[in-house]
């Protein structure tokens, strides 16, 4: 019970809260990104969650960084990207460390572009993949995603370096709706992550003022158990 409880407490974290509020230019130009503070607040079968996200500027680059927690533990995730030349995301490495009923893991993504490898770890696991441009990280996937959502007719699949492994994500556009959040009513576009197993089931709402910040998401897993987050605050450098 405790293990099936901390596994789904941490696909939720990673499941939602690693997006990044961006700004978008022209659509013919790489978008910018906008620094940025977000917490979010959520139940599992009753548990309450808790979760901030930021988003830095670096000398070279950014970092997402994302601190979630309850009574059942706590999660850190990282990953650090740049885009390059042409507006591609290029993620640089990515960490996660989480610590669930005295249990703890690590994992961790280096990238060597030079090499064109991505090299994962987990305890004595080790996988290794050739990295190709339209590789994307475990988090830096979701930006590409909201880069796409504004421009109506751009399909939404992404090959996404997961675990160590080259896996394919696909979403599908389902309309709008008015979702109730931390900082009032807003209205959001609904997407759907497109699987193969239809026992499992994830929806995003996605708002276009916040240029598709997500601000709520529902999850149904493989046991019929359900859960949703929901967006509590947030605050943009340089916005009022």
């Amino acid at each position: 019970m405790r293990a099936s409880v901390s596994t789904a407490v941490s696909t939720l974290f990673l499941f939602f809260l690693f997006t990044t509020p961006l700004l978008a230019t022209e659509t013919s130009r790489p978008f910018t990104l906008q620094p940025y503070q977000a917490s979010y607040t959520a139940k599992y079968n009753g548990m309450p969650i808790e979760a901030q996200r930021e988003l830095l500027k670096l000398e070279q680059g950014y970092r997402l960084e994302t601190l979630a927690n309850n009574f059942l533990g706590n999660m850190r995730e990282t990953e650090q990207f740049h885009l390059d030349v042409e507006g591609r995301i290029r993620t640089d490495g990515y960490v996660s460390k989480r610590s669930f009923f005295g249990s703890k893991r690590k994992e961790k993504l280096v990238i060597d572009h030079q090499l064109n490898k991505a090299i994962y770890t987990r305890k004595k696991k080790r996988r290794e993949t050739t990295l190709q441009p339209d590789h994307l990280g475990p988090v830096s996937y979701q930006l590409q995603l909201r880069r796409d959502l504004a421009q109506a007719d751009s399909p939404l699949k992404y090959t996404v370096i997961s675990h160590g492994k080259i896996k394919s994500y696909q979403f599908e556009r389902l309309g709008e709706e008015a979702i109730s959040t931390g900082i009032g009513d807003i209205t959001a576009l609904k997407i759907r992550r497109i699987r193969d197993n239809k026992e499992r089931e994830t929806v995003f709402w996605m708002a276009e003022e916040f240029a598709y910040l997500p601000v709520k998401i529902w999850q149904r897993e493989e046991d019929g158990k359900s859960y949703e987050m929901t967006l509590k605050s947030v605050s943009f450098e340089g916005r009022e």
